[in-house]
């Protein structure tokens, strides 16, 4: 080949870049918008184009220009679409050579002269063309003082200007900029197309190419046509016009699909030296560990589509039976090893060698995916491990917290049936621990019980709201225990001073409309004269609330978490529970809530549900 030759040999990014709307591939939405503005006259004066690299922003600029001022062979042509690529306005603005159709960098022209430029030039007429045309590519690398300079000019521009502004980082334009444009986004080009539009390349430079392999840079390419082009422009140098599939997969630094897929199915299996010496077998290929990594959960992410039944990108008959048998493990242990292998692709990138990194996760994939799931286990349990209760001892369907946390105390002014089975009954927000059963409140501590017979009384009637003018003596709530004015004022939206009177108030004593309490805690100086008047004005008579500096028992919310730890000891003993926690090492219990409890609390195996805290 000659130096002549060499010298004039043009890529094929280059070479087939679109000049007509019916060769830009992949955007019909755009297509369809311009031509019924230009068929209706309704073409805007000033146009953004954003989206990824190499999907044809600039070279849609172009062409629109070049309907724009496109005469026809004739010379009485009009605004067009389809421009004739033969009118002297057509080859000049081909050429970028054209006077009145002026393209500029703002990669490199980011300042206010440069915009000063086009503002000036704006106010004269087109020299030669029907519109004096402004394409601007990668805008938004424009300044803040240029972006205003613009702004006037670009929101009443004169009637033969227009303005094509081009973008990777739509974010970066400002919003008074894209407010006075029509904008249009641009699609990545599918696969699919993509593929078909390599094929054709090829075909008409003599490349003998397989479809695998155009298969391979379709999906390289990420939906930039450019990319496309460039690699198939590297692979026919690299096989003098003959690319097979193997030759791509090496190029780009991938395992093959099949290697991949045998990978999962090795973790899968918990063949943890299978599937390290398969990943050894694909780095020595060529491949690259990020790489494997990335093309596992691009595997992971269409196996959970097969699984959840939606349908998987395209992809050969046997890589898709081989992904349906993944999918069969069910979409918990997909969603674990999608987890495990997201995470060990962050760590790739702090990791001294990646290599040694890529290992590490496929050894913990490995040694997690056998494991069963939580439902596995609980579901087990159930089946083998649950022993008959014996004669005599409750059966967990009858086991009942003995007492109520803060929050199931919370509201027992506002409840009027002790014996609704409702969900507002039964929730631990809405209940207090008296007004459930008699069989919960024989189960009451000793140190409860004194309270039961008052809570029940209030129970029973639910008082107005508090006003500073109650008259009736019976109307107005009467209160036995420092618990009953803390649920009092939490029914009364009182959260703040609730929380206080918990934290803050150890009873010493507690008589007719008198209080004597001991403060403690940082910030409750004010507390006692807070609760003295906020409980006046509740009941409508004097209340005294006089402060002590020894004796009292305890907090509130200290006896709160020791019930609450009574009734973690209780479930603990159930047969199922201590299962779980035997299975589960370094397991808890964190709450109690009762079968049913919530229009969306799952339905547990027994009457209480416990939520666990696992550590990997």
């Amino acid at each position: 080949m000659s130096d002549n030759q060499i010298t004039a040999y043009r890529v094929l990014a280059r070479k087939y870049r679109p000049d007509s709307f019916e060769t830009l591939i992949g955007q019909d939405a755009l297509v369809r918008t311009l031509s019924n503005a230009l068929e209706l006259g309704r073409l805007a004066h000033a146009f953004v184009l954003t989206g990824v690299r190499g999907i044809g922003k600039t070279s849609t600029a172009r062409i629109l220009a070049r309907g724009l001022n496109c005469e026809g062979a004739d010379g009485t042509g009009e605004p067009t679409l389809n421009p004739c690529g033969v009118c002297r306005h057509c080859r000049d603005i081909a050429d970028s050579r054209h006077i009145d159709v002026l393209e500029m960098d703002a990669a490199s022209n980011t300042g206010v002269d440069d915009v000063r430029e086009i503002i000036d030039g704006a106010n004269y007429r087109p020299v030669s063309a029907r519109f004096k045309i402004y394409i601007i590519d990668e805008v938004h690398m424009l300044s803040r003082n240029a972006f205003n300079a613009l702004l006037k000019t670009l929101e009443e521009p004169p009637d033969n200007v227009k303005f094509i502004f081009a973008t990777t980082e739509i974010r970066k334009v400002p919003v008074t900029i894209l407010s006075r444009c029509q904008r249009f986004d641009l699609r990545r080009v599918p696969n699919e197309m993509m593929t078909t539009h390599l094929a054709n390349i090829a075909k008409a430079e003599g490349i003998s190419v397989e479809a695998g392999a155009l298969t391979q840079i379709s999906r390289a390419s990420e939906g930039s046509v450019r990319d496309a082009l460039s690699l198939l422009d590297q692979a026919a140098a690299m096989g003098a016009d003959k690319i097979d599939e193997a030759a791509i997969i090496t190029m780009l630094g991938q395992a093959e699909t099949g290697q991949v897929i045998a990978i999962l199915e090795a973790c899968f299996a918990g063949q943890t030296a299978e599937a390290v010496n398969l990943f050894l077998s694909a780095d020595a290929g060529g491949a690259e560990a990020e790489t494997i990594l990335a093309d596992m959960l691009d595997l992971l992410h269409q196996a959970s589509l097969i699984a959840a039944g939606a349908s998987p990108s395209d992809l050969p008959e046997d890589q898709l039976s081989q992904l349906r048998v993944i999918a069969d493990m069910g979409i918990a242990k997909l969603g674990r090893a999608w987890q495990v292998m997201l995470n060990g692709h962050r760590e790739l990138k702090d990791a001294p060698s990646p290599k040694a990194a890529a290992q590490m996760v496929l050894i913990r994939l490995a040694h997690l995916a056998p494991m069963p799931t939580p439902a596995d286990i609980i579901k087990t349990l159930q089946e083998d491990k649950t022993p008959a209760s014996p004669a005599g001892s409750p059966s967990p369907q009858a086991w009942q917290p003995q007492s109520t946390s803060p929050q199931a105390s919370s509201s027992s002014t506002q409840a009027s049936q002790p014996q609704s089975t409702s969900p507002q009954a039964t929730s631990p927000q809405a209940t207090s621990p008296q007004a459930t059963s008699p069989q919960a409140s024989s189960t009451l501590p000793a140190d409860a019980a004194s309270s039961t017979e008052n809570t029940e009384q209030l129970v029973a009637a639910t008082p107005p709201a508090p006003s500073a003018n109650i008259a009736a003596e019976s109307t107005a709530p009467s209160f036995a225990s420092l618990r009953d004015i803390a649920d009092y004022f939490e029914a009364q939206n009182e959260k703040i001073l609730n929380a206080r009177i918990k934290r803050h108030l150890r009873v010493v004593s507690f008589g007719q409309h008198k209080l004597e309490v001991v403060v403690t805690g940082d910030n409750a100086e004010d507390l006692p004269q807070q609760l003295a008047k906020s409980l006046s004005a509740a009941t409508g008579a004097p209340w005294l609330v006089s402060v002590s500096e020894t004796g009292g028992g305890q907090t509130l919310a200290e006896e709160d978490v020791k019930t609450q730890n009574k009734e973690r000891n209780a479930a603990a003993e159930l047969p199922l529970v201590a299962s779980v926690l035997e299975v589960f090492e370094g397991a808890k219990i964190t709450a109690i809530r009762q079968n049913g409890e919530g229009e969306d609390a799952p339905q547990a195996p027994e009457n209480i549900e416990a939520a666990r805290e696992t550590s990997n």
